[in-house]
């Protein structure tokens, strides 16, 4: 089975690596299918580890009742820069993408 690496550089994964076989890591299958499987000028959409707690955090606040403002996070945007399979391992190289509000 085919190793499939992805390396992060910039945003809030900067430095991360994830890696693994599709047939065995939920994380590995979702940045292939983010990735469409590699491609390289593909761009997707994050949100950082922060904004997924604290949005896990509001959910539960309003189980319990209680009324606070809802937050606004900005989604991170990642693009694939490059990707070399050589049959037995795909590596995609990732890096953050720098946007300016509207």
């Amino acid at each position: 089975m085919k190793r499939i690496i992805f390396k992060f550089r910039g945003g809030p994964l900067d430095g991360t690596t994830v890696a693994g076989e599709l047939a065995k890591s939920s994380e590995v299958r979702r940045y292939y299918a983010l990735t469409h499987h590699g491609r390289v000028g593909q761009r997707f959409r994050m949100a950082s580890e922060y904004a997924v707690n604290r949005l896990i955090d509001e959910v539960v606040e309003e189980i319990i009742e209680e009324e606070t403002p809802s937050h606004q996070f900005q989604q991170h945007v990642y693009e694939v820069v490059d990707c070399i399979d050589n049959r037995k391992v795909l590596l995609v190289r990732i890096e953050y993408v720098q946007t300016t509000a509207p």
